[in-house]
């Protein structure tokens, strides 16, 4: 069951099939589609003999070759349409198009012999072209989104048969695969649309058995449940259509509260339990589903919603194995939201509680409405460490905050800071923190207004501030490379000047573009994240699109963090020579080591090293990284703050010892150089790394 048609100057349609009709009722009720897309042309009954020529304007068959073809032209028209087994029927009119016909009378045509019929436009614009072959009308349609907006709304508003009206729309997704998927507000008006369609095909007036209809994308099975004394344990239980016999295992089942119908009129109680092919109309960021989703509708409009005794429902894992730190949970689609927002649409766990039993999955929820089970990201941390954890980052946050303003403050009002690079850079490090923990502070308040320009700008502002914190870190390896390794050489005209440009403006640069694409694709808002043992739910706001979260933040500190622990391995073995050459034959040797180790440590977290935890954040020992994590990184500009005091001490005590070595040189004039600097290095070597004095002049 296949075949090709191609509309153009000179075009052929071709058919490996000569029955079509589909039955998409239970055997209580037969119903044939008449009108359907292209196949619809080919409604033709019976064995068929005949041998045609191709020639313009004719319609032939041949059961010889088992195929139905037929030769159009139509001036400056290209339109091909394929519709194979088992594929969705496609259409190309310069861009994706939607296209139906009405069925053909062929009761008339003598099908023993080659006849001509007549082909005629009845209608030719820009997005729409109409013409008649023989007695059967066909619409093509641009998958535009005005365009396909208003027929939807046609059906919508004027419904005539359910289960076609359903199948059109459906077609209209498919055909239009790619305006779906990238407009949500066409994804969400189809929802919607669907939704209604399905009710309306529920009023089908039925009784007793229950009615099933099969529309190849979707299964609905309609339920009366006007009987309930028959019910066990008070509930009553239904099982989900069959879509594909090999998912007949995967097939979920439901148990609907009685005191659910109990309210509702006996010849209202009808129930309608739709399974889909697929879940992908209801994917808002790439979520992984693990079973077949579903959806419950009760006659008239109503909704299941704040049960008593809770919804309960069976799911069979398509697949059954589950990825380390990763975890099932039942959730909910919530198609109420409002669609000039997208990113008010979440799959939501409120109301739903899960339990699993070895491969199947039990779901409670008190509401009715698109269900699936979902694989989650388990963070493997209950609700206790989560605030554990949570005091620990703003109590860090708070401090770092307010030592990194003041480690500004100081540097603005003091001349001697302002003419050093190397205090230049941290103070720029500690600005770049100081905007990260405070933009961090304001992330739940932010969240918690339910202001979408609000949540996106914190969003924008952290991410911008956590590149220039990962930008400026990067500039910190840079500048100590140059210190102590490579030395001479490292004079270059307005250093600071495109430090800055290089630590400020790149990363605003890559919040800005992501900003212009909001349109196209949002980057930011607000996201939830999940506790793993209650299914609790937090909003943030942050970057929403995972595959630009990954893409963007850990490939970028990934090369920042290996080429800073490349520098500080090479600067930790530049140390320890110097170490071994400047003590040799001298007291004191192991405090000197002390120093050095301390200066190595500073160094680890002035370079941002510590953020390499996230890297071992998985697996069994998630929660003490967690813990580390947390204390080193919200701290991180405390820590930086101490690094600038020690070294600015260090800076008075060589000021001192300066005027000490002056006052000698001048009172001692008659003594040897050799006699003042013994072995001709006049500073020890534990002085050499911590001061980062700079010899790159600005």
């Amino acid at each position: 069951m296949g075949w090709e048609f191609t509309l153009s100057n000179d075009v052929i349609i071709s058919t490996k099939h000569t029955v079509v009709s589909q039955t998409i009722c239970s055997p209580h009720k037969d119903i044939k589609s008449t009108m359907f897309p292209m196949r619809l042309l080919l409604l033709i009954s019976g064995t068929l003999a005949m041998n045609c020529s191709n020639s313009d304007d004719t319609f032939y068959l041949n059961t010889t070759t088992g195929e139905i073809s037929m030769t159009i032209n139509l001036p400056n028209k290209t339109i091909t349409i394929n519709d194979k087994a088992e594929e969705d029927l496609e259409c190309f009119w310069f861009i994706e198009s939607y296209v139906e016909c009405t069925s053909m009378n062929l009761t008339s045509i003598n099908l023993t012999e080659c006849q001509t019929v007549q082909i005629s436009v009845v209608e030719n614009s820009t997005s729409k072209l109409i013409f008649n072959i023989s007695s059967s009308m066909c619409e093509v349609t641009k998958c535009t989104g005005t365009a396909i907006t208003a027929l939807m709304r046609e059906i919508q508003d004027h419904p005539s048969e359910g289960p076609k009206d359903l199948k059109r729309v459906l077609n209209m997704r498919n055909m239009c695969a790619d305006l779906f998927k990238n407009d949500w507000t066409m994804r969400m008006m189809f929802i919607g649309v669907e939704r209604g369609l399905i009710h309306n095909m529920m009023n089908i007036s039925i009784t007793g058995e229950p009615v099933y209809y099969d529309l190849r994308d979707l299964a609905l099975t309609v339920f009366n449940l006007t009987n309930l004394t028959s019910a066990d344990d008070k509930m009553v239980k239904i099982k989900a259509p069959e879509l594909l016999p090999e998912n007949n295992s995967y097939i979920p089942e439901a148990w609907i509260p009685i005191d659910a119908l109990q309210n509702i009129p006996e010849e209202n109680r009808i129930v309608g339990m739709v399974t889909y092919k697929s879940p992908n109309q209801f994917l808002v960021k790439e979520e992984l589903v693990r079973t077949m989703a579903i959806r419950i509708e009760v006659d008239g409009g109503r909704q299941l919603e704040n049960l008593i005794t809770p919804l309960k429902m069976k799911f069979k894992l398509l697949d059954p194995i589950i990825p380390v730190n990763y975890s099932l949970s039942c959730q909910y689609f919530n198609e109420y939201g409002n669609i000039s927002l997208p990113d008010t649409v979440f799959w939501k766990t409120d109301g739903c509680v899960t339990k699993i039993n070895d491969s199947v999955v039990e779901c409670l929820c008190n509401h009715a409405t698109p269900f699936a089970v979902l694989l989650i990201a388990d963070l493997s941390i209950d609700g206790v460490h989560w605030q554990v954890l949570s005091y620990i980052s703003y109590i860090g946050c708070g401090l770092s905050a307010f030592f990194t303003a003041i480690s500004f403050l100081t540097y603005v009002i003091t001349t001697n800071s302002r003419a050093d690079n190397a205090n230049s850079i941290h103070v720029s490090l500690s600005g770049a923190l100081f905007l990260l923990n405070t933009s961090f502070l304001l992330n739940e308040w932010g969240a918690s207004l339910g202001i979408r320009g609000v949540c996106v700008f914190i969003a924008a502002a952290i991410h911008y501030s956590l590149l220039s914190c990962f930008t400026w870190m990067a500039i910190e390896a840079v500048h100590l490379y140059l210190l102590l390794v490579k030395v001479f050489n490292t004079y270059y005209r307005h250093y600071m000047a495109k430090l800055s440009a290089i630590g400020w403006g790149l990363p605003g640069i890559v919040v800005g573009v992501s900003l212009a694409v909001k349109d196209i694709k949002p980057l930011y808002g607000p996201t939830e994240m999940t506790m793993a043992d209650t299914n609790q739910t937090n909003t943030i706001c942050w970057i929403t699109d995972i595959p630009f979260f990954y893409s963007m933040n850990l490939a970028y500190f990934t090369i920042i963090f290996v080429l800073n622990s490349g520098i500080l391995l090479t600067v930790t073995t530049r140390i320890c020579q110097l170490q071994r050459y400047g003590s040799k034959g001298k007291p004191g040797k192991a405090s000197l080591a002390w120093k050095d180790i301390g200066t190595v440590l500073g160094l680890t977290c002035l370079l941002g090293i510590t953020w390499g935890l996230a890297f071992l954040s998985y697996g069994y020992v998630n929660l003490p990284i967690l813990y580390l994590f947390s204390i080193f990184n919200s701290l991180q500009g405390f820590f930086i703050f101490l690094w600038i005091c020690g070294t600015a001490r260090k800076d008075r005590e060589r000021a001192a010892n300066t005027k000490s070595t002056s006052a000698a040189l001048n009172t001692s004039t008659a003594k040897p150089k050799e006699e003042m600097f013994p072995g001709n290095n006049p500073l020890p070597v534990n002085n050499v790394c911590p001061q980062w004095r700079s010899p790159i002049s600005s």
